[in-house]
């Protein structure tokens, strides 16, 4: 009996019992203890935390300032026209804003790099800083010239500046819901769209131009305080050393096709935008409602900058980007047959929520294609892209509306966001052949 007792205790029972120890050990659940408080334990969803929140807050709140303020500028254009630039064509005044997207555009690539460098805090403090700037000297100007270099070249850049960081902390802070993120920052610009236009129409006309300009300076500082202390880069992000950024990504075939495609858009993109109104006039409707078509399509953009972002999160951003540029294209080219007021309210929510959707997808778009370390460059490399339409696409549009009118322009702007979005689906087959696939 003590032989078989010894037995019982042998190596091939203590064999037997240690996978169980070992299966029970695994199976055992891991319990916050004292050298793991709450805070550490990450929540079900932990893209949505207090941070980013924050982080997305300061980003529609820049958009809201800069994107936003530059959707007022038809109301400058009128103003202009009527008052200190009275001696110049409409075609002078409108390079102001020409030149302006360029610059907003343009700088991107630059901020880009140094963004993926430093993080956004230097650019988003200098920028705000620029722009507000920007908007007192413009206060001051008289000149053609001083326009030009106040609210065209300093203003756009200051706008360059933030624009960046604005989007790229949204795609660093969020990856499945990305889309919805940037559509949320991005969104600001079109409620900035919104509220400028008609703010401005009452400034000027009580206060005069000098304070009108200084009163949204006021309104936009402590919004842009927001903005600096809001837009940090993610935790484990902070303090780290980053390393020059890679410039390869910009060789890629997807990523070219991208911007292609999209500065082929750009250059209609903003046509309704900027005819809308005299159209609405030209067709003898009511001044006050002509003036209202702007913030109509601002108003649904809004919505096309959250909702398709939603989707592509679910269907792929490729996908979603590919029919919102195709469909703005199309409507686009139906803008003449609006001739009522009923007709150019649908013709405004249609193209104002496909070609919101645009705007917040490039961002999305571009991210996908590469390491967090190369957003700011990748995102930069297209919206550089989009500089050339912003800078020669209004002018063009301006001299088609003069010699084939309304109907051509509106033709011609359609056709090349349809041939656009189609360079886009080039992309995305490239990205991935297989039809129904997310992408």
């Amino acid at each position: 009996m003590p032989q078989s007792m010894d037995l019982s205790r042998s190596p091939l029972r203590e064999n037997l019992e240690s996978p169980k120890s070992h299966r029970i050990t695994e199976s055992q659940p891991i319990e916050p203890s004292s050298e793991l408080s709450e805070k550490d334990v990450p929540p079900k969803d932990s893209e949505w935390n207090t941070r980013s929140c924050l982080a997305i807050i300061g980003a529609f709140s820049i958009m809201f300032c800069s994107v936003g303020f530059i959707n007022a500028f038809g109301v400058f254009q009128e103003y202009y026209a009527k008052n200190m630039l009275a001696d110049k064509s409409a075609s002078d005044i409108s390079w102001l804003g020409s030149f302006n997207v360029f610059c907003m555009f343009g700088g991107t690539f630059a901020a880009g790099y140094l963004n993926d460098i430093y993080g956004p805090k230097p650019l988003v403090y200098g920028g705000s800083i620029t722009m507000l700037l920007a908007l007192f000297m413009t206060s001051l100007c008289k000149e053609y010239y001083q326009f030009f270099l106040a609210q065209g070249f300093l203003f756009g850049i200051g706008i360059a500046s933030v624009l960046l960081p604005a989007f790229t902390i949204a795609a660093h802070y969020f990856t499945q819901y990305r889309g919805l993120a940037i559509g949320i920052v991005v969104s600001g610009s079109s409620l900035g769209g919104v509220i400028w236009p008609i703010a401005l129409n009452k400034l000027l006309v009580q206060v005069g131009f000098g304070w009108a300009l200084r009163i949204v300076a006021f309104i936009e500082l402590p919004l842009l305080i927001i903005g600096c202390l809001s837009v940090r880069a993610p935790i484990q992000k902070a303090g780290h050393v980053k390393a020059k950024p890679d410039f390869s990504c910009v060789k890629n075939p997807v990523l070219i096709l991208l911007a292609t495609g999209l500065c082929l858009v750009y250059f209609g993109l903003f046509t309704p935008l900027y005819y809308i109104e005299p159209w609405a006039l030209s067709l003898g409707l009511d001044s006050n409602f002509a003036f209202y078509t702007v913030s109509i399509v601002n108003a649904a953009s809004l919505f096309g900058r959250i909702l398709p972002g939603l989707l592509a999160d679910r269907f792929g951003c490729y996908n979603v980007a590919v029919i919102t540029a195709i469909s703005s294209g199309l409507v686009c080219t139906c803008m003449v047959k609006a001739t009522s007021v009923a007709g150019i309210i649908i013709f405004s929510l249609a193209y104002g929520f496909t070609s919101g959707a645009i705007i917040s997808l490039q961002g999305v778009c571009a991210a996908k294609l590469v390491p967090p370390t190369q957003f700011g460059v990748a995102m930069g490399f297209v919206m550089s892209f989009l500089s050339i339409a912003g800078l020669v696409g209004p002018p063009i549009n301006g001299q088609i509306l003069e010699v084939w009118g309304y109907l051509g322009m509106s033709l011609f702007s359609g056709l090349l966001m349809i041939v656009g979005g189609l360079i886009i689906l080039v992309a995305r087959l490239k990205l991935n052949k297989q039809i129904l696939a997310k992408a």
